[in-house]
């Protein structure tokens, strides 16, 4: 597999007429002028990456002649007597030089019983055995290289078959102009995801290493030019996929995530730098705002403060977005970053029941979650779905049910908001279990029947969403096209872990049926099995070890699910 040029974009038709095609949709204006139907266009990057090998081997056969051919026979060469034939003089030269060297050293004796034609002159001869030497070095199947199959690699399973995989000429310019770093690192995430799967050490250091080679070359590129609009968009889409190569290769939630969240801070800091961007909806906003959300995960997950940057960054993103429907993100960014702040100090300090201390920190809780269902409505008005019932469910599809979002960018900021409502929710219910006397006054019996029956409401919506987010392997083109929400950024499958975190938070969370648990913990696995994400697998055993320390044994020896202790 090479890169075989730019392929026309034309629909079969027009090109097969040798016109002009204008491209439009549904269908091009030259077949709807002569009443044709219109074929549609070609994937342009299959093309772009097409495999020419039959062809090569075909236009070598036909010019060199192969094993069979009428140029075997004593018919003599297919060459007139004299004529170089295809080759260059020094590839004669060099199989002249072949054939003499494997000749016996009496060959200029005549052997008893070889016939031999007394019209073959020396130069039909020389021909004759270079066509026998260079037909039989062209192989039948061209092998890719190990750089070739981890980009084949990434590209099926990272970065197309996707919701947002690079669909327009620009995208994919993206990530196949001339930028090494991207190339670079795109064969690092597929060599790593390979070598997960196959276990081989020796895949996994050439990853590494192209890993080592794409970070120094996206510093080159940063530095090496002045950053706007234009130039920003490679190093933007290297640093991105830099942290995803975090992900797939890490071997534990934890420490990946720190490393993962390095670059992240890094392609926030050089989006700050050229915001706000002109001719651009929001200034730009929803980029910076989509790499701070995906900064609440690792900092959950280490148990980290966010950054002051952070918070720099989101006030400029208000400001962008003011008086917009949207503006709404930003507030949910700073409600969930005002979580994280509060459940990192529930967790670092210790409370005594009754006491004023945990008094006041259940109180802001309770706050928050006004701030919550506020937030909610505000959502419901901007990013609008509609709940859809598949007649015929997929193991795919959880309970038979999926969401239709407008967009996939919409379906995301909801996913943010589910995962957080979930874990406000388990935090108010485990101040109920472990500070009793404190909660008895500020959280009511129906508050607690409210925060279970949000529970379970919003992890089942997560569940449902998935196919708005990810292509599952047992879906074809049609369905998966079908359940997915349209995207616009090209990112492939940058978002996909952060998806998978919210998958687990769902299935662990307080009062959800089994059910949950094992289909969040069935699509880590096909995550896993299927791309060789590290990050898949290290949060399928968080969820094996949270149902272990749920299961309590009864006297019959029957586990017991206590979904009433905080998840792992």
């Amino acid at each position: 597999m090479v890169y075989c040029g730019k392929a026309s974009q034309g629909c079969q038709s027009c090109r097969t007429r040798r016109i002009k095609c204008d491209k439009k949709e549904p269908e091009c204006s030259q077949c709807i002028r002569v009443g044709k139907r219109c074929p549609g266009y070609r994937d342009q990057l299959s093309l772009m990456f097409r495999d020419e090998s039959s062809k090569v081997i075909q236009k070598a056969h036909a010019q060199w002649g192969t094993p069979g051919s009428p140029s075997d026979s004593d018919q003599g060469s297919v060459f007139p007597e004299g004529s170089p034939g295809p080759s260059s003089a020094s590839s004669s030269a060099s199989a002249s030089a072949s054939a003499s060297a494997s000749a016996p050293a009496s060959s200029s004796s005549k052997s008893p019983g070889r016939r031999t034609s007394p019209a073959a002159s020396p130069t039909t001869t020389i021909v004759r055995k270079q066509q026998d030497v260079v037909a039989g070095k062209i192989p039948r199947k061209v092998e890719l290289n190990l750089d070739q199959r981890g980009l084949k690699f990434y590209m099926e399973r990272y970065l197309f078959n996707h919701p947002d995989a690079p669909t327009t000429p620009e995208l994919i310019e993206l990530y196949f102009g001339n930028v090494n770093a991207m190339q670079n690192v795109m064969i690092a995430v597929g060599l790593a995801g390979m070598s997960n799967l196959l276990g081989n050490k020796s895949m996994n250091l050439v990853a590494r290493s192209k890993y080592v080679t794409a970070l120094k070359q996206t510093g080159q590129l940063i530095t090496s030019s002045s950053i706007d609009r234009t130039s920003i968009e490679k190093p933007l889409r290297s640093i991105v996929t830099l942290a995803l190569f975090e992900l797939v290769q890490g071997k534990g939630s934890k420490s990946t995530a720190g490393s993962a969240v390095t670059h992240i801070h890094g392609a926030i800091a050089l989006l700050r730098s050229v915001l706000p961007v002109p001719n651009v909806q929001g200034g730009g906003a929803r980029a910076a705002i989509q790499l701070m959300f995906s900064m609440f995960i690792p900092s959950q997950m280490t148990e980290t403060p966010l950054p002051p940057g952070f918070y720099e960054c989101l006030k400029l993103c208000k400001q962008l977005l003011e008086n917009s429907a949207e503006a709404c993100v930003v507030d949910l960014a700073f409600a969930i970053a005002r979580l994280l702040q509060l459940i990192l100090y529930a967790d670092q300090n210790t409370f005594v029941d009754g006491q004023p201390e945990i008094d006041d920190l259940i109180q802001k809780f309770m706050e928050l979650e006004a701030v919550f269902d506020r937030a909610e409505k505000r959502l419901l008005d901007a990013y609008p779905f509609m709940e859809q019932r598949d007649p015929q469910p997929s193991p795919a599809v959880f309970r038979g049910k999926w969401h239709r979002y407008s967009d996939l960018w919409g379906a995301r900021i909801w996913n943010h908001f589910r995962w957080a409502s979930i874990m406000l929710g388990e935090s108010i219910i485990n101040f109920t279990i472990r500070y009793p006397l404190s909660s008895a006054r500020l959280i009511t019996p129906p508050c607690k029947v409210r925060c279970y029956a949000t529970i379970e409401r919003i992890a089942e919506d997560l569940l449902i969403s998935t196919p708005s987010h990810w292509h599952h392997p047992l879906l074809d083109d049609e369905a998966a096209k079908k359940y997915e929400a349209p995207g616009q950024g090209g990112a492939g499958a940058a978002g996909l872990p952060t998806l998978l975190w919210h998958l687990k938070v769902a299935g662990c969370a307080p009062n959800v049926a089994p059910e949950l648990w094992e289909w969040s913990y069935n699509i880590l696995q096909v995550v896993w099995k299927n791309m060789g994400m590290q990050h898949a697998l290290a949060l399928s055993e968080v969820m094996e070890e949270h149902r272990k320390s749920l299961q309590i044994n009864d006297p019959l020896g029957i586990p017991i699910v206590n979904s009433l202790v905080k998840p792992l």
